[in-house]
């Protein structure tokens, strides 16, 4: 299975306009859509490019203002604990070390503070800080040696977080699967796993539409 990376990663804001400046401005990445989001009233998105086909989207809803709780929703920095199932911090990829100085020099440049580059072993990283307490960090690869599970999976570690070494095993050597085409049907909603509170009525609706239905349905296309 061919996976090319992430494509977006999507946070909500209460202030859309300081962070497409930040992005766009302080770290140079385009903007290349905001628009109504589809299906949620009140609400804009916006989608912002951060390599090909990678994305850094935002999402605003009208009179909607809540703020961060760190420790919960944000962290303090990057070696200190949130919720889980929230961002700790996020890595945006760079090509050269060069590059990484070049960033740093943007940064410094527009009054930002910025610690490293710092040598991790299978990366070179730097990290600072954006707008709402984003915990945010630059990373290449360049001049590192490739990231290869026998050096980097310590079977002591996974130990402590309770994995043994079958299932190590099973981790390192994912199952393969033969595509169906799509055929596969959705499981019965009463036993279908979906691990978040999305509201009951809003799961059963969506999963009383066929496939087709439900594409048709919540089809989107550019703003005129």
């Amino acid at each position: 299975m061919a996976f090319t990376g992430v494509h977006h990663a999507a946070f909500i804001t209460n202030d859309m306009k300081t962070q497409i400046e930040f992005y766009t401005q302080v770290l140079g990445m385009k903007l290349v859509g905001i628009f109504p989001m589809h299906g949620v009233p009140g609400a804009s998105h916006c989608f912002i490019e951060a390599g090909k086909d990678a994305y850094v989207s935002f999402v605003q809803i009208k009179d909607v203002n809540v703020e961060p709780v760190y420790g919960v929703s944000h962290a303090i920095d990057t070696a200190h604990p949130v919720a889980g199932g929230a961002m700790q911090h996020m890595a945006f990829g760079c090509d050269s070390l060069e590059e990484m100085m070049t960033l740093r020099d943007r940064l410094r440049s527009n009054g930002y503070a910025v610690f490293g580059p710092l040598e991790h072993g299978m990366s070179h990283s730097m990290y600072f800080g954006g707008p709402e307490g984003m915990q945010l960090e630059f990373a290449t690869t360049d001049q590192c040696e490739p990231v290869r599970a026998e050096d980097w999976v310590d079977p002591s570690t996974a130990k402590t977080l309770g994995m043994s070494e079958a299932d190590l095993k099973r981790y390192l050597n994912p199952p393969a699967f033969a595509s169906q085409g799509g055929a596969v049907k959705q499981p019965s909603l009463d036993n279908a796993m979906y691990p978040t509170p999305i509201p009951r009525p809003m799961f059963d609706a969506l999963g009383y539409l066929s496939d087709e239905e439900l594409k048709e349905a919540m089809r989107f296309n550019a703003p005129e």
